[in-house]
């Protein structure tokens, strides 16, 4: 039985079968539908760029320093390598392009919690954090001088004790007090990233 037929149409289609698997091939197929999607992907972004204005840009995410912890747009660290009093503590987290630690919330609470006890073989130690009532007595407002919505007190704290403790600490067994500013301790820092 031959190859050829004397009708050109049936020659055609049986030369047409015979090559078109090599020419397209199921991998040939799909790469160009990916290079079409792509052409046409990057024809689409010019155009809206061209008609809005926005251009992709690259975002530079800022990263916490070195030994520093992050939690969202925050960075946390506890100090322990001098005891300073309440002021040159935020000196000291000025220094380190900060200030003694606010607390915002329960989950940052937490973490500062969870900073200090890791640093103290899992007890906690007396430590600055940046709240006090320095401006009016039992008005807390955080070191940037927003008051503070969150608080979590020792039992009976905070009580002025002898009418002089308007800064903020973390005591044993890991709750808030207020302590006389002028006492030397440990301290926490933090560094808004944005």
């Amino acid at each position: 039985m031959s190859d050829t037929f004397n009708i050109p149409e049936l020659t055609y289609k049986r030369t047409a079968r015979r090559h078109l698997p090599h020419i397209l091939s199921a991998s040939s197929i799909t790469t160009a539908k990916m290079a079409f999607a792509l052409r046409s992907l990057l024809l689409l972004c010019g155009i809206s760029g061209l008609l809005t204005g926005v251009w992709c840009e690259t975002v530079e995410v800022p990263c916490c320093p070195t030994g520093w912890v992050r939690l969202r747009d925050r960075c946390f660290v506890y100090r322990d390598d001098a005891d300073l009093n309440y002021l040159d503590a935020e000196a000291a987290c000025n220094g380190l392009g900060g200030n003694l630690a606010t607390v915002r919330d329960s989950v940052e609470n937490a973490l500062i919690l969870q900073l200090v006890k890791d640093a103290n073989a899992g007890s906690f130690d007396h430590t600055w954090f940046g709240l006090h009532d320095g401006f009016q007595e039992s008005k807390f407002v955080r070191i940037d001088g927003v008051k503070s919505k969150f608080f979590f007190w020792g039992q009976d704290q905070p009580d002025n004790f002898s009418g002089n403790e308007d800064c903020a600490e973390i005591y044993p067994p890991g709750q808030w007090n207020d302590e006389n500013c002028a006492d030397e301790q440990h301290y926490l820092c933090s560094i808004d990233l944005w």
